[in-house]
């Protein structure tokens, strides 16, 4: 069990953090470091714990040991640089954000926006798992469903950012509140979550408060529960693909089947097939240590450039590839325990998976150094400035990306994947609206003009 003894150490470093935190009074739930944090449990704690046996047969304890210690060293080095000030000195080197918000651009946007998005989840639950059964140009449209949430925080900000009744709040929770169940019914439990996040921040930031201890915990299982119906929604065969249907699953829903999404649930071999987690995130980031360099080669980053690429088309480009993915899948079909082919397109391999094949430890450093100041500059961004409605719709919908960049393919997926082209056009958007409304006599400016520019140490 010495190879769990670095895993044991790390349990103990966040759990000592988060004590500290508590403590001292200065937790806050909607400082990214805490997602940060529970997706780094996820991944890099309960699933080292429960799937050891597996890892040391498939991987062997060495290897096994010099994983689970990166996993700590990794941690450790995240938390020293987040502390260490360099974030505090980039933040006030940013443009200060606009004083002003507009109610009549959220107006007229807002509601197009949540049709939109409705018309995009209409159209993935025609088409269900039948790819072919999507034109190009519905496959295209429908890559758009999260500016319906968008949408729906743009309306919270502005109703919550002024003192007279409108019905830009409910309109606004209204619109949260049926996008996290349309991508339940859906069966897209990172939609939904993420949906519940969002609109919960949103509520409280705009009036500068802080859940008290129920309602975090109250969200908490409210986010675990609603993974939990989407993904065994996903997987149920015994009810009606239909509203009736749903409502029937979620009356017969197990909350013991939570414990499947969370990784907690015992290993099932009773079909006689081979017990294997590399689908895993755990697994896949053993999979590359193992294979990366030794069996195939490292990407050097490439993966990264798709930030930019993403936003080429291809009627522009043609040839575009996929940075990094020939490297990923020929690291597949290297290591794996099972036969892979060239086109495999399988399971995310978490943070230190895609380090691992970005350049081994050395990587693992420099990533881990950049998200580490780049998450800590938006955070103390955000507390200078969080009197800006603007700065509370940029927060709101941004600050759990701090989990997707633990749990996904690499830590940038969630700019490229989704936030860039769905969220970031309409922040610009917002920005020059506010800026607009700040010097105009339209919009909103409240207690925006007393922004601090100073940013507090904490």
């Amino acid at each position: 069990m010495d190879e769990l003894a670095p895993i044991y150490a790390t349990a103990g470093l966040i759990t000592a953090y988060f004590l500290a935190a508590v403590a001292r009074g200065r937790f806050d739930p909607f400082e990214p470091v805490w997602l940060f944090l529970v997706g780094y449990t996820h991944l890099y704690i309960i699933q080292p714990i429960s799937y050891h046996e597996w890892a040391v047969s498939a991987r062997g304890s060495e290897l096994v040991l010099e994983a689970n210690t990166r996993i700590l060293w990794a941690l450790g080095l995240f938390l020293l640089v987040y502390h260490s000030g360099i974030g505090g000195l980039v933040a006030r080197m940013l443009p200060r954000p606009p004083v002003g918000w507009s109610r009549a651009l959220v107006g007229g946007v807002a509601p197009p926006l949540v049709i939109w998005g409705l018309i995009c989840a209409g159209i993935v639950l025609r088409a269900g798992d039948d790819a072919d059964s999507v034109s190009a140009e519905e496959s295209l449209f429908r890559s758009f469903p999260f500016v319906m949430l968008v949408a729906a925080i743009m309306l919270i900000v502005t109703g919550r950012a002024s003192s007279n009744p409108s019905l830009f709040l409910p309109a606004g929770i209204a619109a949260g509140a049926g996008y996290v169940l349309i991508w339940m019914f859906n069966g897209k439990r990172s939609h939904s979550l993420v949906g519940v996040l969002a609109t919960v921040c949103a509520w409280y930031i705009t009036r500068s408060r802080r859940p008290s201890w129920p309602v975090l915990f109250a969200t908490a299982a409210t986010g675990v529960l609603v993974v939990g119906v989407a993904i065994g929604w996903r997987n149920d065969r015994d009810h009606e693909r239909s509203v009736a249907g749903f409502v029937g699953f979620v009356g017969d829903f197990n909350p013991k089947t939570v414990l499947e999404s969370l990784n907690l649930g015992e290993d099932d071999a009773s079909d006689g097939r081979p017990v294997t987690h590399e689908s895993e995130e755990y697994g896949g980031y053993l999979l590359m240590m193992d294979t990366v360099p030794g069996k195939s080669s490292y990407d050097g980053g490439a993966s990264y450039l798709r930030v930019f690429s993403t936003f080429i088309p291809r009627i522009v480009w043609p040839t575009k590839p996929v940075f990094g993915r020939a490297q990923w899948i020929q690291a597949w079909i290297a290591g794996s325990e099972l036969e892979r082919k060239e086109d495999f397109t399988g399971p995310a391999i978490g943070l230190l998976g895609a380090t691992q094949l970005n350049g081994g430890a050395e990587a693992t450093v420099i990533v881990i150094v950049c998200l580490s100041i780049f998450v800590r500059t938006a955070y103390l961004y955000f507390r200078a400035n969080a009197q800006s409605p603007w700065v509370q719709f940029w927060w709101s919908i941004s600050y759990y990306n701090a989990w997707f960049m633990v749990v996904n393919d690499d830590p940038l997926v969630w700019f490229y994947y989704n936030w860039g082209f769905t969220t970031m056009p309409l922040l610009v958007l917002m920005w020059w609206g506010g800026k607009w409304a700040g010097v105009g006599s339209a919009g909103i400016a409240g207690e925006a003009g007393r922004i601090s520019r100073p940013i507090a140490a904490s």
